[in-house]
């Protein structure tokens, strides 16, 4: 079976990668040569492990190809896989313009003398999918859908750094229909016999409801991470332990352990995006989701007060920060990745830049000579008050406190004494590392004054 993957973004080279696994033809199709190119030559714009080796492999073996040619690419295929982004820079919520237009362009390049699914696994707001398919019969009238080609909704559950395992063992696979089509269920099937084959759930419904499964799913699981944020300042304040709080939490079969964990504050483009979306959908039908509104609002205003965290530790006048250099250790949202998207890695760095204070940085993957460190705003890297460092020891020398942001693993593989002998501290007193993360145990850490979250 020859697969068509339109959209050269994380999505895209995941699924198209995954799919040669399975053992189908694959080609990527994008307008962007270039990008193609840089993929080819392993090059990939974002961070996944061991995506370069799956993808030099296969086209290596010819499985895997490229091309911008839409039209000559969807005449050989069997499945086309739109996932093309709809986001877009600075905006909160979807851009379908790019998609609705890929989308004409496939339904006027599919040939009628032979059947075609097409596949829309870009994340959308509910009821795209039925727009698309109604948009495809005003553009090619002379096609039958279930007959010639049809419309299906398959979104996906891709976490980063973890993408090809969860493409390839997922939690469950979504299908959405407009009417039952028996051609377009045989191509499922197909493409997916290696999933199926491992017993994994599969849920056939209609557009509507598979775009809502993932939006509520996320939804569910951003309220879930800024609950337990706030359980954990609660925990702060009266003397509980969070630790064992979670534990207690997580046992209950009814709650269960995942997203249980805490935070500065969810971030990258699929949760807050996500939220963002069931909410703006319920506001549409005069239905107001309180709870998923507050967990968003409760994230905003968490990131919020982490500057006033830092300043409180080691200033006595805020005005004094300007003399104060601070290591912030984590640039991404989470590990495993280069996305910094709604990292409140960021926003905490350019609240602290605004307050004159120095900025140390140390990520794994963003050093100083790293492609990586274009996806920086401008604003942050062009201020003379930030350094990009080689290491998380450059990043602590003579700095007045140390801020986890990211559960980096190498950061507890780090030599703890050497970072306390390269600390700046107070007279008399141990210096002073704010963990977001709770990576460490207060024992682990005797020689620091360590604040760690709900402790």
């Amino acid at each position: 079976m020859n697969i068509t993957v339109i959209g050269s973004g994380y999505v895209g080279v995941v699924s198209a990668a995954c799919f040669c696994e399975f053992g189908f033809n694959v080609c990527i199709v994008d307008t962007d040569k270039q990008r193609l190119e840089m993929i080819k030559n392993g090059d990939i714009v974002f961070n996944e492990l061991g995506l370069n080796q799956m993808l030099q492999k296969h086209e290596t073996n010819e499985c895997l190809s490229f091309t911008d040619d839409l039209r000559t690419a969807i005449g050989l295929s069997d499945v086309v896989v739109i996932t093309v982004s709809t986001t877009k820079a600075n905006e909160p919520v979807s851009d379908l313009s790019n998609l609705h237009q890929v989308t004409q362009q496939v339904a006027l390049a599919l040939n009628k003398d032979h059947y075609t699914a097409v596949i829309i696994k870009t994340s959308v707001p509910v009821g795209t999918c039925t727009i698309i398919a109604d948009n495809f019969g005003f553009t090619r009238p002379d096609l039958v859908p279930g007959e010639q080609y049809d419309i299906v909704a398959n979104p996906g559950f891709l976490r980063e750094g973890a993408a090809i395992y969860d493409f390839m063992t997922p939690s469950r696979v979504l299908i959405g229909f407009n009417s039952h089509s028996a051609k377009a269920k045989g191509v499922i099937e197909m493409l997916y016999s290696s999933i199926i084959a491992l017993k994994i759930p599969f849920i056939y419904s209609n557009f509507e409801t598979v775009e809502l499964i993932r939006l509520a799913s996320i939804g569910f699981i951003v309220t879930k991470m800024a609950f337990i944020n706030e359980i954990a300042d609660l925990c702060s304040r009266t003397g509980a332990d969070i630790s064992a709080l979670l534990r207690g939490i997580a046992l209950d079969q009814k709650i269960g352990n995942k997203a249980l964990e805490v935070s500065p504050g969810f971030g990258g483009v699929s949760y807050p995006k996500a939220a963002r979306v069931l909410l703006k959908t319920a506001n549409s039908l005069g239905i107001d989701l309180k709870i998923v509104s507050g967990a968003i609002e409760s994230n905003c205003e968490r990131i919020a007060k982490i500057k006033d965290k830092i300043i409180s530790l080691i200033c006595d006048e805020p005005t004094n920060i300007s003399f104060k250099q601070i290591a912030i250790l984590g640039l991404s949202f989470k590990p495993l990745t280069d996305d910094i998207r709604e990292s409140a890695s960021i926003f905490v760095i350019n609240d602290l830049l605004e307050s004159k204070a120095k900025v140390n940085l140390y990520d794994p993957l963003f050093k100083p000579q790293s492609k990586t460190i274009q996806k920086i705003p401008e604003n942050i890297l062009k201020n003379e008050n930030f350094l990009i460092t080689e290491s998380i020891y450059e990043a602590v020398n003579q700095s007045d406190i140390a801020v986890i942001m990211t559960h980096w693993p190498e950061f507890r593989a780090s030599n703890l004494k050497k970072i306390q002998e390269l600390m700046n501290k107070k007279k008399n007193a141990k210096p002073i590392i704010l963990d977001y993360r709770n990576m460490f145990t207060k024992s682990e850490m005797a020689g620091f004054e360590y604040i760690f979250q709900g402790h």
